[in-house]
């Protein structure tokens, strides 16, 4: 009861902080024509100060196509990264040697929250999303959506499990954690804040990052104090210190990163289609939610489909490898086309515009 008490007041003064910390701002750069970053063609594109539109015109110099790893690549992103890794090793030294499970709980939240900020850094680096979310808005979804993990993924996870098993859970994860991750930024979006683009991205980021940092820290406890058999019922869960530490480590490089590449997808389709199109973009932007529904609980559900065979499922594990970098390079594909005009040529190459809808200007 403590727990839902304490899910629902995060919750509440998450997406409400996140609600007053919005502030009123013209688009940026403004409205108006600029090289296609497109193509390699001379054409102007038509920015609207807040989207790339389908509005081109010939003629005008030709976009600059931008760099490979260097401009913007770098930063002070990296710092935070190498911060949050080594919170997190001194942590797992410090649990292992005195066996206190709140160091390796404390060390996996202010790590992942290291990582957390490291990918947001790079990310707004690209699309310079300070423009149109303060760091402010940040937290306070990170709050609000740590709480309606608490309040409801937690709780209908149990449910089901407790119900249906764990196969059931890993195949209903995605519909129970996705919806959660987006619980806050649809809402603010409904209540008519963050719906620029570039904030969508943000907001949707820091739900995933909500979402991470409280499942990881849960975990370091869960892992712990866990007993009996593993989620195939072939052997028994280790909760030795170590085994501790490797399963955090794990989830915080790998694990994590998933959840807010996947919100983060969701919400750069949704968002752009909905700022595009208005109504007529829905169903593209449901479509894209429910897309990513699907591939996180096909993502969850091969940790139990191949039980009985374990060649497959070390196949699985590695598949779950490289799914991360496939989602990474989703994301950003989805994520790019929202560079604004004052980056194009200044971002490294890999994060130019591209694939942008096409109609004949005025």
């Amino acid at each position: 009861m403590a727990l839902v008490v304490v899910g629902a007041i995060l919750f509440v003064a998450g997406t409400a902080g996140a609600f007053f910390a919005a502030r009123r701002r013209d688009g940026v750069p403004a409205a108006g024509w600029y090289p296609d970053p497109s193509t390699r063609a001379a054409r102007q594109r038509f920015w609207d100060s807040r989207a790339w539109t389908s509005q081109v015109a010939d003629g005008g110099p030709a976009a600059a196509p931008g760099r490979h790893f260097r401009g913007r690549f770098w930063g002070p992103w990296a710092w935070y990264l190498l911060g949050g890794v080594v919170v997190l090793m001194a942590g797992s030294v410090l649990y292992q040697s005195t066996g206190n499970i709140h160091v390796m709980a404390l060390a996996s939240l202010l790590g992942m929250g290291g990582v957390c900020w490291a990918f947001y850094g790079f990310v707004d680096r690209q699309l310079a999303l300070h423009d149109v979310v303060r760091p402010v808005t940040v937290l306070a979804v990170v709050v609000g959506t740590s709480g309606a993990v608490i309040l409801i993924a937690a709780n209908i996870n149990s449910w089901i499990i407790n119900s249906d098993g764990i196969a059931a859970a890993t195949a209903w994860v995605g519909v129970v954690e996705e919806g959660t991750k987006l619980l806050v930024p649809l809402l603010l979006f409904a209540l008519g804040r963050y719906r620029d683009p570039r904030a969508g991205i943000a907001v949707g980021l820091a739900s995933g990052f909500g979402f991470a940092i409280t499942e990881t820290t849960q975990y370091a406890y869960a892992t712990a104090t866990a007993s009996g058999p593993n989620f195939c019922g072939t052997g028994v869960v280790e909760a030795t210190p170590s085994a501790v530490v490797q399963e955090q480590i794990f989830r915080v490089f790998t694990v994590s990163p998933l959840h807010w590449l996947w919100t983060g997808l969701a919400a750069a389709i949704a968002w752009r289609l909905w700022h595009l199109y208005g109504g007529r973009g829905t169903w593209g932007a449901l479509g894209g939610i429910a897309l990513v529904m699907v591939v996180h609980s096909l993502n969850d559900s091969s940790a139990t489909a191949f039980c009985d065979n374990p060649a497959a499922s070390t196949g699985a594990v590695v598949l779950r490898w490289v799914l991360l970098v496939v989602m990474y390079v989703v994301f950003r594909a989805w994520a790019r086309k929202s560079v604004p005009a004052s980056l194009v040529g200044v971002v490294s190459r890999g994060w130019v515009p591209r694939r942008l809808p096409r109609s004949r200007g005025l």
